[in-house]
């Protein structure tokens, strides 16, 4: 539908990534671990910007190493030579994040299973190097840690977990809107504009999370320009609370019948068929959404709607990256 006015032109995404998930050799074994999605669906639409808390400070190849539990203080250590690494890891880290932080990310991707990188499940030993599954936690990597607490909205994914459909459609939807809100922000917006931006993402929004949707148009009705910078963020906060919130397949059938609602009184009754078909097989798991939005959109063509045509819902992320095309997008 390239009358969308954010059909064909997406802001481009600015994502953090681990470096050797790009190709670059900086692996413990002087390897890397390219990932496909990264480097050849994404790398379309991001800039990357590349960390590696380890090679920097302890060279490639290298020692592998673990976090150990020393008197409830996390340490990393060589697991041969038991070298305590963990100041150099943490002054990286320090220094790293604050950096990435600047230049605007809207998301970051990191490596699984790793020490420094990992999103979570990864094992925390006894000082003795012993690991007991059903005695011993599980963390996070050091560095991604870190990352959270110093931005805990940011959308955070591993290469492993996006994979599955379901956390990759939620992921791209968030990295897009944030990224969306960054350029809008950029733009010295007026109250009107916020507005707009509110009213664009309404069915989005919706879809993702309704009690944070509530809460969110107060805030923009008593937006003024003598408040607009408190006000904008408060909406942030409610706005990133939101996109956290993974899409549940009840929650998008209600922005569906919305939508439907807006053209129910002209449609024929093969073309309200046809919907109710397409709900019913999308609930079931028999078609994928896109299945439901196609015929939404051929509603939207024939019977028109000024409010529709803007709403993000419809076109949230480049259609190329099949991201609504997968039954197993949704839960």
């Amino acid at each position: 539908m390239s009358s969308h006015p954010f059909a064909e032109i997406f802001p481009r995404l600015n994502i953090a990534v681990s470096d050797c998930l790009r190709g670059t050799e900086c692996r413990y074994n002087g390897g890397h671990a390219q990932d496909d999605f990264i480097n050849h669906e994404l790398a379309k639409y991001a800039d990357f910007r590349p960390f590696c808390p380890e090679a920097p400070v302890l060279g490639t190849p290298r020692e592998t190493i673990r976090l150990v539990n020393v008197d409830g203080k996390i340490r990393v250590r060589g697991t041969r030579s038991e070298r305590d690494v963990t100041d150099g890891i943490r002054a990286y880290n320090e220094k790293m994040i604050p950096k990435l932080l600047e230049q605007g990310i809207d998301g970051a991707v990191v490596k699984s299973r790793s020490p420094t990188c990992g999103l979570e499940r990864i094992k925390i030993y006894r000082p003795s190097g012993e690991w007991f599954g059903s005695k011993d936690k599980m963390g996070q990597g050091l560095f991604t840690e870190s990352l959270q607490q110093a931005a805990p909205q940011l959308a955070i994914e591993e290469e492993g977990r996006l994979q599955d459909a379901w956390l990759r459609e939620n992921f791209m939807m968030r990295v897009f809107t944030t990224a969306r809100w960054r350029v809008f922000l950029a733009s010295e917006p007026s109250v009107a504009d916020f507005q707009a931006f509110h009213r664009d993402h309404k069915y989005l929004l919706l879809s993702k999370s309704e009690a944070d949707y509530r809460e969110m148009g107060p805030i923009v009705a008593a937006t003024t320009q003598a408040n607009f910078s408190k006000q904008l963020s408060s909406y942030e906060i409610k706005l990133f609370e939101a996109l956290a919130q993974r899409s549940k397949r009840g929650a998008v059938i209600n922005v569906l019948d919305h939508i439907y609602g807006y053209f129910k009184k002209q449609l024929t009754a093969s073309e309200k068929a046809l919907f109710h078909e397409a709900v019913d097989e999308f609930r079931e798991g028999i078609v994928p959404l896109i299945a439901v939005i196609k015929v939404l959109q051929q509603f939207l063509g024939h019977y028109g709607s000024d409010y529709l045509q803007t709403q993000v819902f419809f076109n949230p992320y480049p259609a190329d990256l099949a991201l609504r095309s997968k039954v197993t997008a949704y839960r």
